[in-house]
């Protein structure tokens, strides 16, 4: 039999994936030496994380998308794992994350160790449950909803998504009615019943939710430019992380400043980041997105009055 344990099998799987392979449970467990059963557990936990990046080919799996480190899972991967399981231990409720993948996480805490600032814990225990069934089995809701300029308001939603954001949970649904995407913030939701409606999700809404570099983006039509120039004070900062996945570095000058572009589709994508770092980061172009950290500046200054 195989020495390996069953995290050591994933994270395996996963580099092999990553570099491209394309990988057979009957393969799998004649190479480790145990049951196709065990290796389907093994798939199981992948993707529950990692569906979004595989595609299933009969008995095999094969990764379409670079989503990994080369030797194990990324940090940010088990930390967004580990949110998950927190939400489900908070509310006290049976999550469709598996115990086998809440072992991956518990195992991989050996290694792992995670400071951020606590998720809202303002979750009724049953709307998230019901929340899970209806975007599981394709359902729609009746959701009354206390926004931030409206209070209790009620219609009817298509729910997509979960998404964590900024330490926030949300709900992202597509409201048919107006054919539009709403992300609603988990916390203000206060009843949530399902309706005798199904719904056939739409493949351009889940690959914009999965493909969205953020919360904030909402019109995968616009592709608005932004460059921005950075001091080589805090240059090594955007070496070590991209702000967004569209980040890439254009220019890089003797004095150790670099120049940055990012494709983005509404400025509110954006404008915490160069606000965050100012004035070492200084707007290149568009003009407009000058006209609104200017104009967010000022309402802040105001605020001091």
């Amino acid at each position: 039999m195989s020495q390996k344990s069953s995290l050591q099998r994933v994270l395996e799987i996963l580099n092999r994936l990553n570099k491209g392979e394309k990988l057979c449970v009957s393969q799998l467990a004649e190479l480790y030496e145990v049951s196709d059963r065990s290796i389907q557990r093994d798939f199981k936990m992948i993707l529950e994380v990692f569906d979004d990046f595989l595609i299933k080919e009969g008995e095999c799996y094969r990764g379409y998308k670079k989503v990994l480190l080369d030797e194990l899972l990324q940090g940010s991967e088990l930390m967004m794992l580990s949110n998950i399981v927190n939400v489900f231990d908070i509310t006290d409720t049976k999550s469709l994350i598996s115990n086998e993948t809440k072992r991956l996480i518990e195992n991989s805490m050996d290694v792992y160790s995670f400071k951020f600032r606590p998720i809202e814990q303002a979750y009724n225990k049953e709307i998230l449950k019901t929340i899970e069934h209806a975007i599981k089995f394709n359902k729609e809701l009746e959701v009354l909803y206390h926004g931030r300029y409206s209070r209790n308001q009620s219609f009817q939603v298509q729910p997509y998504k979960l998404v964590f954001s900024v330490d926030n949970l949300y709900l992202i649904v597509k409201l048919p009615i107006k054919n539009k995407i709403l992300k609603l913030r988990m916390s203000n939701i206060e009843t949530v019943e399902l309706t005798s409606k199904n719904f056939y999700k739409d493949r351009e809404i889940e690959h914009f939710i999965t493909s969205s570099q953020t919360l904030f983006a909402n019109d995968a039509s616009k592709d608005i430019v932004v460059r921005l120039h950075v001091s080589n004070v805090r240059a090594k900062y955007f070496f070590y992380k991209k702000y967004l996945s569209s980040q890439k570095i254009i220019n890089k000058f003797e004095n150790g400043d670099i120049e940055i572009e990012y494709h983005i589709n509404n400025f509110n994508e954006i404008d915490n980041l160069i606000l965050k770092w100012m004035p070492e980061v200084k707007i290149i172009e568009p003009q407009e997105l000058k006209d609104v950290i200017r104009k967010k500046l000022i309402g802040k200054l105001d605020g001091l009055d």
